[in-house]
């Protein structure tokens, strides 16, 4: 599967938008996306809205979250 990253998830539309663009791919089904800001209170609320929509949606995406670039980059594709 595909590894996504978002750089600057904190922005909650953006990050939801394309949540829900995701989950209406279905070749995407199972992939990672790795949700990356530097502030760590929107990077909260975004992903905590992200992960409700894909929950809700009933599609299976592994999320995580982090502060540190290299660490969201890594892998991604």
């Amino acid at each position: 599967m595909a590894k996504i990253s978002i750089i600057g998830a904190g922005t909650a539309m953006f990050s939801l938008s394309l949540i829900r663009d995701i989950c209406l791919t279905p070749n995407l089904e199972g992939s990672t996306i790795s949700f990356m800001d530097i502030d760590e209170g929107r990077l909260e609320s975004a992903y905590a809205l992200a992960l409700r929509y894909a929950e809700e949606s009933g599609i299976k995406l592994k999320l995580e979250k982090t502060l540190d670039r290299r660490e969201s980059i890594r892998g991604a594709d």
